[in-house]
């Protein structure tokens, strides 16, 4: 079998040129694609009965991805967000062999052809300024590991900071007493390569400084137990054990994300602009950050009462208003 009919050639570019080098997307996004086709090819390879390395173009068909999605669904128990992404992914590594060999652009169709399925939205979980405070509590502060623990949650706190970018977060992405008088400054480094900068609590600037004391710029802040840069799943596990020491959160899921959330929705409670909430959070589009705004029970319930008509009182019929009948009849 040709190159040409094989797809290992064709998947070898797509995740190592194409989406790194011409599309440039996040390496979040990388792993998530490569983590599909690791899904996909031996879920292939079992249907067809020939080893990864044979599939070809002609094995990976539209009812066999469809097959595929619902293997996911229904074996390994994704929700529809997921085979979604994963549909995406297919989707995308279609799409760059359409436009690079017009004689699969039949094929390409046929796959991009698989329409997603409607997901229902998953509610936003979020805590109170209680529960909050409550959680920041937890490490103890008597510690080194409970200092750099503590400084990681109210960091996160404080900045709205996805897990990527709080384990990314170096000594010189830290601007102490920049200005006189003004906020110390975070700069974060977000999705494609995208940076903001976010101001600090005057707490969360001690805590920092005290903790990045003697380091050099390229150390990271935070660092776990074994002195090493925090993992993704070093900040899961941080988040959720000391979550799990809250009563009132012991039951729910709380996840690094559910901080992200925390932040924008306090943010919202205190009568901050949501432009200046989108910027905070790095998000692209001010839809994303307006969910925020519609969960805020209490924003709810100001603008009902600002709306409301009140009853109706009692007064003169508008024909009996001498004065609008005069100035009617003047025109």
């Amino acid at each position: 079998m040709s190159n040409a009919q094989t797809l290992g050639p064709w998947l070898r570019r797509f995740l190592q040129e194409y989406i790194v080098t011409e599309r440039n997307l996040s390496w979040n996004t990388q792993k998530s694609y490569r983590d599909t086709f690791t899904l996909l090819l031996p879920f292939i390879s079992g249907k067809v009965q020939k080893t990864v390395d044979r599939l070809s173009f002609h094995d990976l068909t539209a009812p066999h991805v469809l097959q595929f999605l619902v293997h996911l669904e229904e074996d390994r128990g994704c929700s529809a967000q997921t085979r979604n992404q994963r549909l995406a992914a297919i989707c995308a590594f279609a799409r760059f062999i359409g436009s690079r060999d017009p004689a699969r652009v039949e094929w390409t169709g046929q796959i991009r052809a698989i329409p997603k399925k409607k997901a229902t939205p998953q509610p936003i979980s979020w805590m109170s300024k209680i529960d909050m405070d409550a959680m920041l509590d937890v490490p103890d502060r008597n510690t080194l590991r409970g200092r750099n623990e503590y400084a990681l949650l109210l960091f996160l706190y404080n900045t709205g900071a996805r897990v990527s970018e709080a384990t990314r977060f170096s000594v010189r992405d830290l601007k102490v007493g920049r200005l006189e008088g003004g906020h110390s400054l975070a700069t974060l480094h977000g999705k494609g390569g995208k940076m903001r900068q976010c101001p600090l609590w005057p707490k969360t600037q001690r805590v920092l400084a005290e903790l990045i004391h003697g380091r050099e710029e390229n150390h990271a802040v935070f660092l776990s137990r074994h002195g090493k840069r925090f993992t993704r799943f070093g900040v899961y596990r941080l988040v959720e054990r000391c979550a799990a020491q809250v009563p009132a959160l012991a039951s729910r899921k709380i996840t690094p994300h559910v901080l992200r959330h925390t932040t924008a929705c306090h943010l919202v409670s205190a009568g901050v602009d949501i432009n200046t909430i989108r910027a905070w959070l790095g998000h692209v589009s001010l839809d994303t950050t307006n969910i925020y705004a519609e969960i805020d029970l209490e924003m709810k319930a100001k603008a009902i009462a600002l709306c409301d008509a009140g009853e109706t009182r009692p007064g003169r019929p508008w024909k009996e208003d001498k004065g609008m009948m005069a100035f009617l009849k003047s025109l």
